[in-house]
């Protein structure tokens, strides 16, 4: 997404439940990304995981500030609130990134209505989450950390299927 704005777009972040440890760290991370390319935050706020709400988010956003380019969510739920948002906004100008890969947004990946998702492969983190804790049941130790693939995802092809 970054590559298609310039230096100083304006943007919107759309975060999960700003409480949970997985809404934390996405929105890091996309503090992070748009640092690195020199957009501008102009409008933060939760969306709660929920559609229905980023639907109302994004449509004030997008009435609140005329020049915006783009909004990231934090899941996949709410960027198809904002894909929402924006069709009845007439707004096919503004970027839209989710978080999840659901197969709901695959057909919007496709055409153009979102620009991007990222898969974190929920079923190997399941998997590997039962490996892990039959293990500790077993007497292993527990594991500092574990690192388990995360990709982006732009378009149909790329896609799980």
């Amino acid at each position: 997404m970054a590559a298609r704005l310039e230096k100083g777009a304006e943007v919107a972040i759309i975060e999960g439940i700003v409480t949970a440890d997985n809404a934390r760290q996405r929105s890091l991370g996309l503090e992070d990304a748009v640092r690195e390319a020199g957009l501008v935050v102009v409008d933060r706020q939760s969306g709660q995981w929920e559609m229905e709400k980023a639907n109302g988010i994004a449509a004030a956003a997008v009435a609140a500030h005329p020049t915006l380019k783009a909004i990231l969510c934090a899941n996949d739920s709410m960027a198809l609130g904002a894909v929402a948002a924006l069709a009845a906004a007439g707004r096919r100008d503004v970027l839209v990134s989710g978080f999840d890969s659901i197969p709901a947004v695959r057909p919007l990946l496709g055409d153009g209505r979102m620009v991007a998702t990222v898969d974190q492969h929920g079923d190997r983190l399941a998997a590997e989450g039962i490996e892990t804790a039959l293990a500790i049941l077993a007497g292993a130790a527990a594991p500092a950390d574990r690192t388990t693939p995360v990709d982006l995802v732009t378009g149909p092809t790329a896609a799980r299927p």
